[in-house]
């Protein structure tokens, strides 16, 4: 087991990171359980899977029987709707601010249930317990919670930092196969933006080279939660750092929302973004043999997105709200290598149009093999 430091200025709090690691989970939640209660939320997929199990554990822990409430699967239930029914289910229990608030699943249901932690009765602490690859490696380490707005995605949120992250890789062997591509997407983003041995993993991944696939995903989530928590170390409220995380989401997050939420997984779309943005380096003179073979992997992740009717047009209109923008206009991260990320704001219209056009010719190729 792996145990990494996030140091912020809310708290300092674990992310742990290893195979069948109920024991540690266990103590953490009981520390926290001390003076209340304990009200764990479900991910719906993940409950049918291994709830019962997983909820007998959890009643061993707290000091009074815990108090469960199981959540639809998918984006839409990211959702205004849904977050008010979490208040009338906490609000009805009669929480204090004494109990204490877990995540069990995958980036929806962190964020979801995150956001409701940092503002029912205005705040109470939480835990995460992610259980996709996007979740373990991105959504559950750093804070960010929130729900998403028809004109956008995560457009109403706040930075709420967990008490713990806890990782178990067992329970990725179970994800289908989108789920995990979804992730892998985000790791492609930790890949671009680090450099090193994550993009000859994630070579060795797509090439069915690797003779240990659960030491191979144990190593990327490692690798990527690190690189998350020594980012949002330094910059926990995205104010300068912390933007460089945003690689490839500016593009993709306006291609999600001009599909419509859940049309694409935010880690497919997120690898659309990847590319678009090297499409967009490119016409900013960023080229090199490195970026080539990062580029190469990523559209060997492109094969197996799922077949989507994108429209350009929409997309650049869903990009034109995006939540990140300066004063300047859209800010993208794009890279002069692979290890070496820049934040550029002085983009024009038409570059981005170019990129985004690329790209969505490449998917439009290679696209399609997943339903």
């Amino acid at each position: 087991m792996t145990v990494i430091q996030v140091k912020t200025a809310q708290h300092k709090y674990p992310v742990e990171v290893g195979v069948d690691i109920g024991k540690q989970l266990l103590r953490l939640t009981r520390s926290e359980t001390a003076n209340g209660r304990l009200f764990v939320f479900y991910d719906a997929q993940f409950y049918a899977l291994f709830g019962r199990r997983f909820s007998k554990d959890i009643h061993k822990t707290a000091p009074k029987r815990a108090i469960e409430m199981v959540l639809p699967s998918g984006e839409k239930t990211k959702s205004p709707k849904m977050l008010s029914e979490i208040y009338g289910f906490l609000l009805e229990q009669k929480i204090t601010r004494s109990d204490f608030i877990l995540a069990v699943g995958g980036g929806v249901t962190t964020d979801l249930v995150g956001y409701a932690a940092a503002t029912i009765l205005r705040g109470l602490k939480w835990g995460a317990v992610p259980t996709t690859l996007l979740g373990m490696v991105d959504a559950a380490i750093g804070g960010k919670t929130g729900i998403n707005h028809a004109l956008g995605k995560n457009m109403i949120g706040a930075f709420w930092q967990p008490r713990f992250v806890c990782c178990d890789v067992g329970f990725l062997s179970t994800l289908p196969g989108r789920q995990l591509t979804a992730g892998l997407g985000e790791v492609l983003k930790y890949a671009g933006l680090a450099g090193g041995k994550m993009q000859k993993h994630l070579s060795l991944y797509v090439s069915d080279q690797n003779p240990d696939y659960c030491a191979v995903m144990t190593d990327l989530v490692r690798s990527s939660a690190a690189y998350k928590a020594k980012i949002v170390t330094g910059d926990e409220r995205e104010s300068g750092l912390r933007m460089l995380l945003n690689y490839g989401h500016t593009f993709g997050h306006g291609i999600e929302t001009a599909l419509g939420h859940g049309r694409l997984l935010h880690g497919e779309a997120v690898i659309l973004g990847i590319h678009a943005a090297l499409e967009l380096g490119r016409l900013h003179g960023h080229e090199s043999a490195a970026l080539t073979g990062y580029q190469e992997l990523v559209e060997r992740f492109i094969d197996e997105l799922p077949n989507r009717k994108i429209d350009a047009v929409a997309v650049r209109e869903a990009m034109a709200l995006d939540k990140k923008r300066s004063a300047k206009g859209l800010r993208f991260v794009l890279l002069e290598k692979p290890g070496k990320p820049i934040i550029c704001d002085n983009v024009d219209h038409r570059s981005m149009t170019v990129a985004l056009k690329q790209t969505l010719a490449v998917y439009a190729n290679r696209g399609g093999r997943n339903a």
